[in-house]
């Protein structure tokens, strides 16, 4: 349509004429209606030819705009992280845009690891562990130490009792919960607690309001300060796992990730007070 004629159609897309003709008859079959009206020289588009034109016209565009943001997204260089899988996904992404980094036309994907994971043969710029000593050539430096706390749903926030709660627990977390206990009452609770292979997944029914958890306050602080969860004995917390951050200096984007490292120092400082919103009003767990 654009060139006005199938001989010139033919030629700019280097086929040949009756090539063009064919293609044109098989969409005027497939419409069931003409494209095109009959004229000796010239092509001249119908009502429905020019409102396909402009249609498939539109849609190239779009693909073409498409095409190049893409592009230009695959070029970005991107700063890859691995860090424990609750923590990159209770903290780190949803702390990133707070986390001012140099050289922001780098990106950052957020790669979570489990406790079993070889962390170590990740290919990756930055690594957050949980427990771990970090060797000494990605230059580690302290995060922060948990602060164990007894979690409870809100449904279950009424029971002034903690011995006769139900639990959930994490077999990749093995000791908080007892640790808890017998630094609060002595002893282990009533009932043994319904134990899932990941943190992550026993967070997900403790949301859900199957039993309490014990859990680190500061990473959990967002579902703390909403009552999706409620800390009951605020004051009976425990230490838990110190979190170390290092930087790959074989990796990609070295100084980004120190920067990023950083500013993950900086922002964890800025967070030392603790959950805002913590229920500590029914005093000692073993009140009736």
């Amino acid at each position: 349509m654009r060139t006005g004629s199938v001989s010139a159609a033919a030629q700019e897309l280097a086929v040949t004429h009756g090539a063009v003709s064919k293609q044109i008859a098989h969409l005027e079959e497939w419409m069931g209606r003409p494209m095109f009206g009959e004229r000796r020289r010239g092509m001249i588009a119908t009502a429905a030819g020019e409102r396909l034109a402009a249609a498939v016209g539109e849609a190239l565009t779009l693909i073409e705009r498409a095409l190049e943001e893409v592009g230009v997204q695959e070029c970005q260089a991107v700063l890859t992280v691995a860090a424990p899988a609750t923590f990159a996904m209770r903290w780190l992404i949803p702390c990133l845009p707070a986390l001012e980094v140099a050289g922001g036309d780098v990106g950052i994907r957020v790669r979570p690891t489990h406790t079993t994971e070889d962390w170590d043969a990740l290919d990756c710029d930055l690594v957050v562990r949980r427990l771990e000593t970090l060797p000494e050539r990605l230059s580690p430096r302290p995060l922060f130490v948990e602060e164990l706390g007894l979690l409870v749903p809100p449904s279950l926030a009424e029971t002034m009792d903690a011995r006769t709660l139900p639990f959930v627990d994490a077999a990749t977390r093995t000791g908080e919960l007892s640790r808890w206990c017998r630094h609060a009452f002595g002893e282990m609770p009533a009932r043994p607690p319904k134990v899932y292979p990941h943190f992550y997944v026993a967070l997900e029914a403790a949301l859900a309001g199957r039993g309490a958890i014990v859990g680190p306050v500061q990473i959990l602080r967002p579902q703390l300060e909403t009552g999706a969860l409620v800390e009951p004995w605020a004051a009976l917390r425990v230490p838990g796992a110190r979190y170390s951050v290092g930087v790959n200096p074989d990796g990609r984007h070295p100084d980004a990730a120190n920067a990023l490292a950083t500013a993950m120092v900086r922002h964890w400082r800025l967070m030392a007070g603790g959950p805002a919103a913590a229920l500590d009003g029914l005093g000692d767990p073993r009140s009736i």
